[in-house]
């Protein structure tokens, strides 16, 4: 089972098992997050996004993904300091990019894996963790000021519950080998993606990290007063 699933599904109040009872064999891939805009905005950097927002509250539009997308909408408006309206948008992140390269939104929040592949239609104005190698130019967001704009989006391998330590190492070991190859590393990085390799005690603990950092934008989405009926 590819991870990222564990951390979204895990956020119900009551899907039959913990996050904690499986095997976390490896780690492959992260992709930090990224906050663009269309490539023919008028802003050009974070500062004239912050700028507008403040002085036109609501304005600025921002597209997010299903209750993920929520999260990082609230965790832009906390980190920056701003009023957006957040805009839905069911379907996957594909559903977005043409949003984004009409210039029916202002903004939203995606990887930075998404953000290298579309950035001929699409601007990035910052990294919300490491600088990206296949995104040079653009900033991260502690180069900017702002530490606490930071997700991730995490691949890796999970495990039933009570796999034997024996070939939870065996698969450790094949995935590190396989991602350990050039060429495999090349591609990672080639569209948008820091390699990972981790020990199944290492992967766990980012996969616990990971679901704390979700708990605690669960907190941000009351505090804006999103999501309420």
């Amino acid at each position: 089972v590819v991870v990222p699933n564990i951390i979204v599904t895990s956020q119900g109040k009551d899907v039959g098992f913990k996050p904690a009872e499986f095997a976390y064999a490896a780690m492959t891939v992260t992709a930090p997050g990224a906050f663009v805009v269309p490539k023919q905005s008028k802003f050009k950097t974070l500062k004239e996004v912050i700028d507008f927002a403040k002085a036109n509250p609501g304005k600025l539009t921002i597209a997010g993904v299903g209750s993920s997308g929520l999260s990082n909408y609230s965790l832009v408006v906390d980190s920056f300091g701003i009023e957006a309206t957040y805009v839905p948008v069911s379907g996957g992140v594909g559903k977005i990019m043409p949003l984004l390269q009409g210039g029916h939104v202002g903004a939203a929040t995606l990887s930075s894996s998404h953000a290298t592949r579309h950035k001929e239609t699409v601007r990035c104005l910052v990294i919300a963790g490491p600088a990206v190698p296949g995104l040079p130019d653009v900033p991260t967001a502690d180069s900017l000021g702002y530490p606490k704009f930071k997700y991730a989006t995490t691949w890796g391998i999970m495990l039933p519950p009570k796999t034997p330590d024996d070939i939870v190492a065996k698969i450790n070991a094949a995935v590190n080998a396989a991602t350990a190859d050039p060429k495999v590393r090349a591609m990672q990085v080639k569209v948008g993606m820091t390699p990972l390799r981790m020990t199944p005690q290492e992967a766990r603990q980012l996969v616990m990290d990971n679901i704390a950092g979700v708990e605690r934008r669960a907190k941000l989405i009351k505090k804006y007063g999103l999501g309420k009926k």
